[in-house]
């Protein structure tokens, strides 16, 4: 029997990001996941937003759930709703999409990962930067060898949005977003970092608020040692303009991202070599790729693992900051 073309989604969630993903699957027209549902805890300030992207504004996520049209969720709430709206999800049969992080604890993360194969759904992360070009082309010459043994990676997500923080919102919260920036930007960079270099074993994290009004640290850096015996540095600010660079060094050369639509890189004894890519909807094609990927027809670019193991790094770097950069191992992820 021939897969249906699309599938029908619900979004759970319509703050900036969920509006973010409704709006990018809808300008692509290829896309195999369709919006037709939405609940979120401000129905009454969604509702314009729903009427125009023909969205049925339900009553609550229970309720949701027990619509037979709706194949899959897709999640975009705070952090700490995640494990039990995944868990009531999967009970319900639905494959889940969930924004990232994963979970706040390992434990979290492992217990959600076990209820969807029980219950026999798809899981998938939303880390739309595997999705980039350039990422994808500096994946590659890692993989092919190009750069010889991976010896070290360097990476620095940051940006303004800080200063648009207050206490009494869930993102300027530092329960919510433990270790400043780790959540909403560093968690991307340390994604894409364990999907090149592998788990992390130990980290070590200095993190501090010296300029935002909200009780959010600004600035944090981590140094972190992967199994495979590389070592890596993560720094990600709140409160600067914004930036993205990621870096991998090699016994042969390196390849470094100076942005997000660039890819550099050099091998030994050879000239500097530029790639320039076109911009690119990567909302859209995660999205694209989930959906392909519960009909069987895609596998989907972030592992359950290694959305884990960012998982247990990013506890272990919340423990080590609240430490004083003292040196933390991280648990173990499973295989």
């Amino acid at each position: 029997m021939t897969a249906p073309r699309t599938i029908d989604a619900a979004v759970v969630g319509l703050g900036r990001w969920g509006r973010n993903l409704v709006e990018a699957a809808a300008m692509d027209s290829e896309n195999t996941l369709r919006f037709s549902r939405a609940v979120t805890r401000s129905p009454d300030k969604a509702k314009d937003f729903c009427k125009a992207h023909g969205l049925l504004l339900g009553a609550d996520f229970e309720t949701l759930l027990g619509d037979s049209s709706i194949n899959a969720v897709v999640i975009a709430t705070p952090h700490s709703q995640h494990v039990a709206q995944i868990k009531a999800a999967a009970a319900a049969g639905k494959h889940v999409f969930v924004e990232k992080p994963l979970a706040l604890t390992l434990e979290e993360g492992l217990d959600v990962a076990t209820t969807c194969a029980r219950h026999g759904v798809d899981l998938a992360v939303g880390f739309n930067r595997r999705f980039l070009p350039a990422y994808v082309g500096m994946e590659k010459l890692l993989a092919a060898g190009d750069l010889g043994v991976p010896m070290h990676v360097e990476g620095n997500f940051s940006g303004p949005f800080g200063y648009d923080y207050s206490d009494d919102m869930w993102r300027g919260s530092a329960t919510e977003n433990p270790a400043g920036g780790m959540a909403a930007m560093g968690i991307h960079v340390l994604d894409a970092m364990i999907s090149l270099f592998g788990p992390v074993k130990q980290v070590a994290a200095k993190s501090a608020r010296r300029v935002l009004k909200a009780s959010i640290d600004d600035t944090t850096t981590v140094m972190l040692e992967f199994t495979s015996g590389a070592t890596g540095s993560l720094s990600t600010l709140m409160a600067t303009a914004s930036n993205w660079r990621l870096q991998v060094f090699g016994s042969k050369g390196w390849a470094a991202m100076p942005d997000q639509q660039s890819l550099e890189f050099s091998i030994l004894k050879q000239k500097v070599r530029r790639k320039q890519f076109e911009s690119v909807n990567t909302l859209a094609r995660e999205l694209d790729s989930f959906a392909r990927s519960t009909q069987g027809r895609d596998a989907f670019p972030v592992s359950v693992r290694q959305a884990l193991c960012g998982v247990a790094a990013m506890q272990a770097i919340t423990e080590s900051a609240e430490k004083d950069g003292q040196t933390v191992l991280v648990a173990d992820c499973g295989s």
